[in-house]
Order: structure tokens, then C-alpha cells, then sequence
């Protein structure tokens, strides 16, 4: 479930909602799961190294999941774990080499 978070009083709100992203995510098998870390080397920002992920990626909805984790290291050096599932291996190991190569 995912519920909204009152930022004035740091309280979540009794009515949540289901997070279909980690449903999908669960739903498919970790069979064909890659996950590995890359350094995005220095960045401006959090939001610029998202931003050159998403477009490096070319995320879209379609029967490939990713889930990304960004950490700061340093004053700009970023990070980034990537974990990739789909229904088949390759593209799997094709998505992690499109980010090594990237």
C-alpha cells in the first residue's frame, strides 16, 4: 500500500492506495533479473542524473521493469543501482549494457 504523508505532521493517511508498480514488479518472475551499479560520474544534480537515465533508457511503459536507486557520493559524483526484470534474459542483459556503454 501506499499512503500520502501529511508533511506538516509527518502522519500517513489511513486510506492507501495499492502500488500496482511493486505488484507488477513482484508479479514477474526474478528469474531473469540483472541488477548491478554504475557511478554516473559528477552531475549537477539528482534530478539531471535521473533525467540522463530516463532519456539514456528511453523508459516507457512496456513488459520490461526497472527499478533505479540514485545515492550522492561526493559534491556532484552519482550513483546508480539498477535492477532490470522481463520475461526474457536478454533483454534483461541488454538493458545494463546499454547503461555500461552509455
Amino acid at each position: 500500500m501506499v499512503s500520502k504523508v501529511d508533511p506538516s505532521t509527518g502522519e500517513a493517511e489511513d486510506d492507501g492506495v495499492e502500488d500496482e508498480y511493486q505488484n507488477a514488479w513482484e508479479s514477474m518472475v526474478p528469474d531473469f533479473e540483472r541488477v548491478n551499479e554504475y557511478g554516473l560520474g559528477p552531475r549537477e544534480s539528482l534530478t539531471e542524473a535521473i533525467s540522463v537515465v530516463i532519456s539514456l533508457l528511453g523508459m516507457q511503459p512496456c513488459e520490461v521493469l526497472v527499478r533505479l536507486q540514485f545515492g550522492v557520493d561526493g559534491p556532484k559524483d552519482i550513483a546508480m543501482k539498477l535492477a532490470v526484470r522481463s520475461k526474457d534474459e536478454n533483454v534483461s542483459d541488454m538493458i545494463h549494457e546499454i547503461v555500461t556503454s552509455g
